[in-house]
């Protein structure tokens, strides 16, 4: 299998070697209740007792929920098994081949890059769907009773940055010590922020989403003409203990047990499910709500999109690689699912308006599918 080359300027690191990707494929394989050869796969496709997803971290719940809820109206025994990777190495999977060794549906917190696409056609998976389930969102948070600060993605960048530009070209490393070096107004209150490893699909989406912007009026930055240069001095953290990096699943408690006014980067699931406990920090004027994020206007906003095989469903000789597709896509894109009250509220997926939820619906149906081009 070829590795996934990104194009200069794209916003996504692809790290992922043919080792990477097989093991990744093995570890699927692993779950799938019957297996065939690559070479076999277009010409005797057999039949999988049940669906496979591949699933980013940070869509990790909706993945969950979505396949318990399909467990219980199909049964359990058919319940989808869930591989929880990154981002890319969820899509990449995906885009592994054809078969009941790979993947029949990934689950993203961001659009199949055109890298992928191409290993996708590389690899003969050409009828993909696209689906949008929702919107999401990575926030700022403070415990309760702390103090609040008014940040920017400018403030934020210039706070966690490992070196910081100077008048004469150069970098120097980041001496800051509290937020108020950072701006007038800010509090004397020592920096201090846990952020998910990278590896997470959280840190991902804080790099792309508010690191770069942050970096994007600065007029050093833009002077960098080598796009991967440019992104590293952006999004690389100090590592002299101003930023704590942990799991993902670690940053609530780590953040918790640190100093007061410690501020952790989480998903708004993570937020709204703490109970109160967590207070998400304003950036750039605008509160992460339900509201703000289905509108957008809260930056570090993003799609949840969901990738099917039509490939993998029946075909007219009624052969499948697995059942359950039609029924899966249907369940995805019902309002009980991706509705204002929908079951996926409850990963904190924020609802897509009326007219591009009948949209969905209207894909799910025909399983349309894009270009790969």
């Amino acid at each position: 299998m070829p590795p996934f080359p990104p194009r200069a300027g794209e916003l996504w690191s692809c790290a992922l070697t043919r080792t990477t990707v097989s093991s990744l494929l093995l570890g699927l394989l692993a779950m799938a209740a019957t297996a065939v050869q690559p070479a076999q796969a277009e010409s005797v496709l057999t039949l999988r007792d049940r669906l496979l997803f591949a699933s980013s971290n940070t869509a990790g719940r909706v993945s969950n929920l979505l396949a318990g809820s399909f467990a219980e109206r199909w049964g359990k025994d058919r319940r989808p098994e869930v591989r929880v990777v990154g981002s890319n190495d969820a899509l990449a999977l995906f885009c592994g081949g054809i078969g009941p060794e790979t993947p029949d549906v990934a689950i993203s917190t961001r659009r199949m890059p055109s890298g992928i696409r191409q290993s996708c056609r590389v690899n003969g998976v050409r009828d993909v769907i696209e689906m949008k389930l929702g919107f999401g969102a990575v926030v700022l948070v403070a415990r309760r009773g702390d103090p609040m600060l008014t940040l920017s993605a400018r403030y934020l960048q210039e706070a966690l940055a490992a070196e910081r530009p100077t008048s004469d070209g150069t970098f120097a490393p980041n001496t800051y010590a509290s937020w108020s070096q950072i701006a007038r107004g800010l509090p004397p209150s020592p920096i201090r922020v846990v952020v998910p490893r990278g590896d997470s699909g959280a840190r991902q989406l804080f790099e792309d989403l508010v690191l770069e912007s942050g970096c994007r009026d600065v007029k050093e930055m833009r002077l960098l003409f080598e796009a991967g240069f440019r992104r590293s001095k952006c999004i690389s953290l100090r590592t002299d203990g101003r930023v704590v990096e942990v799991a993902e699943d670690q940053t609530v408690a780590t953040m918790m047990s640190s100093p007061p006014g410690t501020l952790a980067v989480v998903t708004f699931d993570e937020a709204m499910r703490s109970g109160g406990n967590l207070i998400a920090v304003p950036l750039d004027g605008v509160l992460p709500t339900i509201a703000s994020i289905a509108a957008m206007d809260y930056d570090p906003s993003r799609v949840v999109y969901l990738y099917a095989k039509r490939q993998h469903a029946r075909n007219k000789q009624g052969v499948s690689v697995v059942h359950g597709m039609a029924e899966l896509l249907a369940e995805a894109s019902s309002e009980s699912a991706t509705g204002p009250a929908g079951f996926l509220a409850g990963a904190g997926l924020v609802s897509l308006p009326p007219s591009e939820r009948v949209l969905q619906r209207s894909i799910a149906e025909r399983m349309s599918t894009i270009s790969l081009n």
